[in-house]
């Protein structure tokens, strides 16, 4: 009797997860796989880079993001050294002294703020651009990146959401184990990405990341600054939802992408997601509804197997159960690959499967439960209310 209730209330849950998941599926068919370059109008723009001991990867980005197409009187670098204890800060003054665009600042907390919400303020407010870029110091972006970028903006767009790829390059040569393991990463990152983009497109923005993001200065200053949000581990999901929530503006995702490295290590990847994770309950509703459906799904997995073993269920019946979670989620990567040119990475479907039930298991609640460590600094939620996490030294 406990077995039928527990598949019956598995497969009820399976249905809502294809339903959203169809919802997604059908936004992504609102998006352009080709960018839309606009070129009759170059505004001023402003990329702005927080970065926290990144000297292994900080030159690479700042030269992918001082070559670019764009007229380059008409774009400017701001660097935010947030407190590095390597040689982050030396390495972007040597470049800054090399070209003009680049402006160096070392951060300094003021207004409340802590760590990267604070850095990037800083930068923020000493830009001049109508048009402010995002993207993190271990990115790489492509010649026509800040091009494609503001090419998205019409007179109604007050923000674009971009994303990333993980770049794979060198890890053939680091043997095979690792060479599956980033396979695994870019795909479930890209699933993320595909979801995100989807709920934009169908008008309930869900999610963006802060390595690849434009906004209107004005956007910002509407909203106050990163100050109105709350201190959060997640300021570029929290802007995002505040403009399509609290704005006129509207907001608009885009296939335009910058190039990051994966994680070489699984605790890597798993403090990585423990943070992603860290900030959940500070969502909207919706998005909130949704990952419980996700936990839930992958948490019944397990006892449906155990229940199937046993003779509980069919095998039939966890079959169907299988199918329901798997068929709409090889429907939507399908699609969604598609748009970064990653089709590549399909292959891998089937080993992503048990690779995403025990990080999902792992992270949604180590994350909510115990904060994250970042870059040196320990966040952690106080009092287990919203837009209360307090940074510490770790």
């Amino acid at each position: 009797m406990i077995g039928e209730v527990i598949f019956l209330f598995a497969i009820a849950l399976a249905c809502l997860y294809c339903l959203v998941l169809l919802v997604l599926f059908l936004g992504l068919f609102k998006v352009s796989k080709d960018t839309r370059v606009q070129t009759h109008k170059h505004p001023f723009v402003s990329v702005v880079v927080a970065a926290r001991n990144e000297e292994e990867t900080l030159a690479h980005c700042l030269s992918s993001l001082l070559s670019q197409v764009y007229p380059e009187e008409l774009y400017e670098v701001i660097l935010i050294d947030d407190n590095s204890t390597d040689n982050t800060l030396s390495i972007a003054r040597s470049l800054a002294e090399k070209d003009y665009r680049l402006k160096v600042l070392s951060a300094v907390e003021y207004n409340n703020l802590r760590g990267k919400q604070n850095a990037l303020d800083m930068g923020i407010q000493a830009s001049k651009g109508e048009i402010i870029l995002m993207t993190d110091a271990d990115c790489q972006a492509r010649p026509e990146w800040i091009e494609n970028m503001v090419g998205e903006f019409e007179p109604e767009i007050g923000l674009v959401a971009g994303f990333s790829i993980l770049s794979e390059e060198g890890i053939s040569d680091e043997g095979m184990l690792q060479r599956i393991f980033a396979k695994l990463q870019s795909l479930e990152t890209l699933s993320l990405y595909i979801g995100s983009i989807g709920s934009i497109a169908q008008g309930f923005a869900w999610a963006g990341t802060g390595n690849n993001m434009a906004y209107r200065r004005e956007v910002y200053d509407e909203l106050g600054g990163f100050g109105a949000l709350g201190v959060t581990g997640a300021e570029d999901s929290m802007l995002l939802q505040w403009v399509d929530r609290n704005s006129k503006w509207k907001v608009k995702p885009t296939a335009n992408t910058v190039y990051v490295k994966p994680m070489e290590t699984i605790s890597q990847y798993l403090a990585q997601r423990n943070r992603w994770a860290s900030s959940a309950l500070q969502n909207r509703l919706s998005l909130i509804a949704f990952m419980v459906i996700v936990y839930g799904l992958n948490l019944l997995l397990p006892f449906l197997i155990v229940l199937c073993a046993f003779s509980v269920i069919s095998y039939k019946e966890l079959i169907l159960f299988l199918c329901l979670k798997t068929v709409p989620e090889f429907l939507i990567l399908l699609k969604g690959l598609a748009l970064f040119n990653r089709m590549d990475l399909m292959k891998y479907f089937l080993l992503v499967q048990p690779f995403h039930v025990i990080y999902v298991l792992i992270c949604g609640i180590h994350g909510l439960s115990k904060g994250f460590v970042w870059k040196g600094r320990r966040y952690k939620e106080r009092n287990g209310a919203r837009h209360k996490i307090v940074m510490s030294d770790k």
